[in-house]
């Protein structure tokens, strides 16, 4: 790794947990000043990540980063009545579309957080922002320009008329996830795939920030252990989709950095979603666990192994933790570990079914004759809801689609096995 890559990452780990200096943002002279100044306060581990990207990625993943912050504060903090009109503004001004940057966001006496505080000064420093973007390549500057104008959009009509959170997450985080995976490792996935799968990485990255956030509101709860248990149970689908990604973005990435970058990323919002349900982290150390699983295939594998064991003990753990599982009678079957995403599926429905039937191959195989224990009983929930997840993922407007669905269904339910045939009943 270059010294300079090495400087950047010594400095933002340093920073990571201080709260900003919102007078040296302000005071910075220079776009590159309040690039190398704001990455971490406006990007917190996503900016370390950055860190670890080769000089060009390097560059055009901050001015990116920053620009987005950009649109946030005007998502989060113009008047409510011209905010939609603001952040397309915003993106029309940093895509270069139009020469008149938005007009200024309303002025607080303070910020309610500090991450608010950075963005409402990105937000008054647009037009260095813009001078970043500028400063790229045609191909960078398109890129960039590309992604500012698609999330705005969803952004724009979020504010307009609320869209649903899922939706919204695949629009925006999903949108740039899938701007990041492109430019770090182009043709890895066919498109198709792998916007859905960088979906699922936005919905993951969209509900840990809803956790940290305490979004009670916009999922319908009243306390933060009903959001937490929301969310989490949220994830199953998600995670299945983020893990067969990773699983191919690991080996078809050609820059150890961005492989870094990645697995920095993917170990840190791990450790956050397990700290949240009181489950231990995956690694102690989170860049030199990053910068090992960069160095080899193997050790890219061993890395997602380690992180779907943390991720299915979260899982379990939040279930003990849940009132209709408070007798707590056993941990039932791994979810994620029953997955294949090495040498499986990448489209996240069949993805889905091969998982749920994995799950049932575990129940017992011969004809019931009284109840089960607790541990396959959950087992058994676990696969209802993956079954019924990978329902929701078909468009009401595509019958073929649910035909395909259902055909799927039932070929695997028919698959030779005494263990499926036994127990098919319980995935409908």
């Amino acid at each position: 790794m270059s010294g300079t890559r090495v400087g950047t990452l010594i400095r933002g780990l340093r920073t990571l947990r201080r709260a900003p200096d919102i007078a040296a943002l302000r005071a910075a002279a220079t776009p590159a000043e309040l690039a190398r100044l704001a990455l971490i306060p406006a990007g917190r581990n996503l900016g370390i990540s950055v860190g670890f990207l080769p000089a060009h990625q390097r560059d055009e993943a901050t001015a990116a980063l920053l620009a987005c912050r950009v649109l946030d504060a005007y998502e989060d903090l113009a008047e409510r009545d011209t905010a939609a009109e603001a952040v397309r503004a915003a993106a029309d001004y940093l895509a270069g579309r139009s020469a008149t940057a938005p007009a200024a966001l309303p002025t607080v006496a303070t910020e309610a957080r500090d991450s608010e505080a950075v963005d409402r000064v990105l937000a008054t420093r647009i037009a260095d922002i813009k001078a970043l973007i500028t400063a790229l390549s045609a191909d960078g500057r398109a890129r960039v320009a590309s992604v500012l104008v698609d999330i705005a959009d969803v952004m724009a009509r979020n504010i307009e008329s609320a869209i649903p959170r899922q939706a919204y997450g695949e629009g925006v985080l999903g949108r740039v996830t899938h701007y990041a995976c492109t430019l770090v490792a182009d043709g890895v996935l066919p498109e198709d795939d792998l916007r859905e799968l960088t979906g699922c990485v936005a919905v993951i990255a969209q509900s840990a920030n809803d956790l940290r956030d305490n979004e009670f509101e916009i999922y319908g709860v009243t306390d933060r252990e009903e959001l937490t248990r929301t969310v989490m149970l949220q994830l199953l689908t998600p995670a299945l989709g983020g893990f067969a990604l990773l699983a191919r973005l690991g080996p078809g990435t050609p820059s150890r950095g961005a492989r870094a970058a990645m697995a920095y990323m993917t170990i840190t919002t791990n450790a956050f979603l397990c700290k949240v349900v009181g489950a231990p982290s995956p690694y102690r150390r989170p860049v030199a666990a990053a910068a090992a699983a960069a160095c080899s295939p193997v050790y890219w594998t061993k890395m997602l192994e380690r992180l779907r064991r943390t991720a299915d003990g979260a899982i379990h753990q939040m279930l003990d933790a849940a009132p209709e599982f408070a007798a707590g009678a056993g941990r039932g079957t791994d979810v994620l570990a029953a997955a294949d995403p090495v040498g499986g599926q990448t489209s996240l429905v069949p993805l889905i079914v091969d998982t749920t039937f994995a799950l049932v191959q575990t129940l017992p195989e011969e004809p019931l004759t009284g109840e089960l224990p607790d541990a396959q009983i959950r087992t058994m929930m676990i696969a209802d809801h993956l079954a019924f997840g990978a329902m929701e993922r078909v468009p009401s407007h595509q019958p073929e689609a649910m035909l395909a669905l259902a055909s799927r269904l039932q070929l695997a339910a028919l698959a030779p096995s005494p263990t499926v045939t036994t127990n098919q009943g319980a995935l409908l």
